[in-house]
């Protein structure tokens, strides 16, 4: 059985209209296994003003979910479907970053991302 690190982290994002991030510091070598975002509150979609929630490893794109065509109910999770490649893989001192891709005037977002990692070894 392979060990899993869990990690949470709260995200409030505001209807700003413009661009934001926060950043997860990873403190060993490790790799993305999984992510879903969960949602305090319903988020209503809006075609023209939205978020788009991406997750990168430096300039790398893991995966995103927008906000444009999908509503989400609250107290929800969903799956963040997860195509970085090697860019999954974190090393000591590397930090993953939560972007929140503004269009328009924007749309808040208030809920959380939960991370599931696993530790890795290089050979």
């Amino acid at each position: 059985m392979k060990m899993e690190l869990v990690i949470y982290k709260k995200l409030e994002v505001s209807a700003s209209g413009s661009d934001s991030a926060e950043y997860i510091p990873m403190y060993r070598k490790m790799t993305l296994k999984e992510a879903r975002l969960v949602a305090d509150g319903a988020v209503t979609a809006d075609g023209s003003n939205y978020v788009t929630i991406k997750l990168q490893n430096g300039s790398d794109d893991l995966g995103s979910r927008a906000f444009n065509a999908d509503d989400m109910a609250a107290g929800a999770a969903e799956s963040i479907s997860l195509d970085g490649g090697e860019a999954l893989d974190f090393s000591d001192l590397d930090e993953l970053k939560v972007l929140f891709d503004q269009t328009g005037t924007g749309m808040a977002f208030n809920g959380g991302i939960v991370l599931v990692f696993e530790p890795r070894r290089d050979v």
